[in-house]
């Protein structure tokens, strides 16, 4: 089974679910050396090449009950 990943702060980090909402797409991500150690990125329409922090804590817990759904 081949695991989609992207490196960030040179660490693998595995994609493990998307979320579009509204033309920004939110990522789940997992360190594949160390599961506990996860974070959530986004891709807008603007910038599809590289994946963003998200800018405030609402905007996290918003992306985080997307996920939850």
């Amino acid at each position: 089974m081949q695991i989609e990943y992207v490196i960030v702060n040179d660490k693998r980090f595995g994609v493990v679910n998307e979320v579009n909402h509204e033309g920004t797409i939110y990522v789940f991500l997992a360190n594949l050396d160390d599961p506990t150690d996860v974070m959530i990125k986004k891709y807008t329409e603007q910038n599809q090449d590289e994946l963003l922090p998200l800018e405030t804590d609402a905007e996290f817990d918003f992306a985080l009950s997307l996920f939850n759904e």
